[in-house]
């Protein structure tokens, strides 16, 4: 507004509120505009507001039967989880799997001995390996921390030291792989790292143990062949020795091993032998004695029948490997029934503690075993030497899984249950259930979701179609401040047969009938707990119950998932056709109504965008009356200024004159 005053102390006129008041007149025309834009900018709001609760009852559809749907998700329960537990991936087959966690693989952890304060690492070149892989640093010697922290800041995630202060005056430290599996194993090659290792007392010298054992038989062993690869074929009935020499003596850590492969033979059927010759009865005979003739009778004997021999006896026995310690015969483990390879692993004090052959001996009538890589080790040994104080060695890990043995180099095992992570987390003789199942209550999650945000859109519409207050008192879950603005809102689009026409929609497509692959007789969501009901108490009619909103029956829901999920599943969305498109159920249908109101150049974004227009133009209308608002100020205040100039004139001439009359009286 204009700075010009109005001085309005000489007229007695109260100028500035007779401008005040005719611009108050001038204003109308600018309030009406700034209404109208106000009214714009809150129809806006609604439509955004509007637009948003579709797009979520839009993504909460599609989430029902897109790609990321959650009828493809899995969970993996386990009946003991200090054992074993597991995670499933999306799409992983429902299943039920026993899991029997015979041994963890681990990792080497070494200690070494109590080492003094002033003990001092050799300086030069450490060079370790976990496995086929290889850590090498360089070191300028010093303590023992030093040390520790030099390994720590090259071990590439696969080594790691530690030092733990045993006793106020000596330390220990823990050296140790983060890789578990016996092809993990930890190696202090030769040079300053098995210098180091040997005089901290982490490692120690010993003989060499690995005793490999040729797969020859003993000369006196039957039924035996060799293959072309090396190993030894027993064919049934086979039997005879692998004489061990010299004879192994325990140093209460050897094990013995080899491995086995187990091959069925074809059943032929049986076919008796012919019928062998035997005697014959002989005929009646005479002698002449003397003149006198002399007759025999026939033979009073009578031979027996011919009887077939029986089938020989099918025999099935896997205890076909023992250990001969002079005349002490101790048996291996039984084998087990299955074809696939298997490793039988025992320790050498469990066979008596010393050896002098392996026997075998293959009463099976329709097997064939084939054995092979017989060794005698030492597990703890590297080369010439083997760890002084070990807490863990490496070692892998060993299942049972539906009674087949299996063993991995870890605990974390992805490829023995297809789409199945499992972790081992402890050991234990009795079997571990796994259950691999869909993923229920995310379903059930998503479903109540996508109701959620079915009827918060039916009660937006229902709010801005009807002046009717009992829509608002009826909606439950509503806050203070959502009820003021519903309030507010009330009727503001009755009579838009857009929306109208919307709410309708919703409706039809939530009532409709959809199809099932799996289930014939499934065709609403009624039937899986989902509907409107309608009837209240005693019969009569809940007339909210009439606006179109949803309820979910839980029990009857968990059910439907419990027995029929693959139902449940088609009612939101079916590919129809065979096109490996969604093309049809309650959830497509909603996703697909929303499309031409929730997109780009959709009707709320063209009704938006309509709103700017108006209200740029509004605000236009606004900017360029105000300004001749302020000039028609200025322009009253100015003629106001000169009318009070003017009067002050006139004053000033009265005064004047009174003054020129009282002179001349006196």
């Amino acid at each position: 507004m204009s700075d010009i005053t109005i001085p309005g102390v000489n007229s007695g006129l109260n100028t500035e509120s007779i401008v005040s008041k005719l611009m108050e007149l001038e204003r109308i025309p600018l309030n009406r505009k700034e209404n109208e834009r106000d009214s714009y900018e809150g129809e806006k709001t609604i439509w955004q507001d509007l637009s948003r609760n579709l797009t979520k009852l839009e993504t909460t559809a599609k989430n029902l039967y897109g790609a990321d749907n959650p009828f493809n998700e899995r969970i993996a329960e386990s009946s003991n989880e200090k054992v074993l537990t597991a995670v499933a991936e999306r799409g992983a087959l429902e299943q039920e799997k026993e899991i029997t966690v015979l041994k963890k693989a681990s990792a080497d952890r070494f200690l070494s001995d109590s080492i003094n304060e002033d003990f001092e690492a050799p300086s030069g070149t450490y060079v370790f390996s976990v496995g086929d892989e290889e850590i090498s640093f360089n070191f300028r010697g010093g303590s023992i921390n030093r040390l520790a922290d030099r390994i720590n800041n090259r071990g590439r995630d696969m080594l790691r030291a530690q030092v733990i202060k045993d006793t106020p005056d000596t330390t220990v430290m823990l050296i140790e792989s983060t890789k578990e599996g016996l092809e993990n194993k930890l190696d202090f090659k030769e040079g300053t790292a098995l210098e180091f290792a040997v005089s901290a007392g982490i490692l120690k010298q010993i003989d060499s143990s690995l005793r490999n054992i040729p797969a020859a038989p003993s000369a006196d062993s039957t039924g035996t062949e060799e293959t072309a690869s090396g190993r030894l074929m027993l064919n049934p009935g086979a039997d005879g020795r692998f004489i061990i020499s010299p004879p192994v003596k325990d140093n209460g850590k050897l094990l013995v091993e080899f491995e086995v492969e187990i091959n069925d033979l074809e059943e032929g059927a049986w076919t008796p032998p012919d019928v062998p010759q035997g005697p014959d009865d002989p005929a009646a005979a005479a002698i002449d004695f003397k003149g006198i003739n002399i007759f025999n009778s026939v033979s009073g004997i009578s031979l027996p029948e011919w009887e077939a021999p029986l089938p020989p006896e099918k025999v099935v026995d896997f205890e076909v490997f023992s250990s001969m310690n002079g005349n002490t015969e101790k048996f291996f483990p039984a084998l087990r029934d299955t074809t696939q390879k298997q490793k039988i692993t025992v320790k050498l004090s469990d066979l008596g503690g010393r050896t002098d052959a392996i026997i075998f001996k293959n009463n099976n009538t329709y097997k064939e075993i084939t054995v092979s890589d017989i060794k005698i080790y030492d597990p703890n040994a590297r080369g010439n030497w083997e760890p002084a104080r070990p807490i863990e060695q490496a070692s892998n890990s060993k299942m049972l899984i539906d009674g087949i043995e299996i063993t991995r180099n870890s605990n974390i095992i992805e490829d023995l249950v297809p789409g199945v992570t499992l972790t081992l987390r402890g050991e234990d003789d009795e079997p571990v259930e796994l259950t691999i199942t869909p993923d229920n209550e995310l379903v059930k999650d998503k479903i109540i979701n996508f109701v959620a945000n079915y009827n918060r859109i039916q009660a937006d519409l229902a709010i801005l179609t009807t002046n009717d207050a009992t829509v608002i008192s009826e909606i439950e879950y509503f806050t203070e401040d959502e009820i003021e603005k519903a309030n507010k809102r009330l009727g503001y689009f009755q009579g838009d047969s857009t929306l109208t026409q919307m709410k309708s929609r919703l409706q039809l497509i939530m009532m409709n009938p959809y199809s099932s692959e799996t289930d014939v007789t499934l065709r609403l969501l009624s039937q899986i707990g989902i509907s409107t009901n309608s009837t209240g108490f005693g019969g009569g009619i809940n007339n909210s119950k009439l606006r179109g909103y949803i309820e979910i029956n839980e029990d009857k829901l968990d059910t439907s998932l419990e027995t029929n999920i693959r139902g449940v599943k088609d009612l939101f969305g079916l590919d129809t056709d065979g096109d490996l498109i969604i093309d049809n159920g309650a959830a497509y249908k909603a996703q697909e109504y929303m499309k031409p109101y929730t997109g780009g150049n959709g009707i709320i974004a063209y009704r938006m965008t309509s709103l700017d227009s108006r209200i740029d133009r509004t605000e236009r209308d606004i900017t360029n009356y105000e300004i001749k608002l302020e000039d028609k100020e200025a322009e009253l205040k100015n003629k106001y200024a000169i009318m009070e100039g003017n009067i002050n004139a006139l004053q000033q001439s009265s005064n004047s004159l009174n003054n020129l009359n009282n002179n001349n009286r006196n």
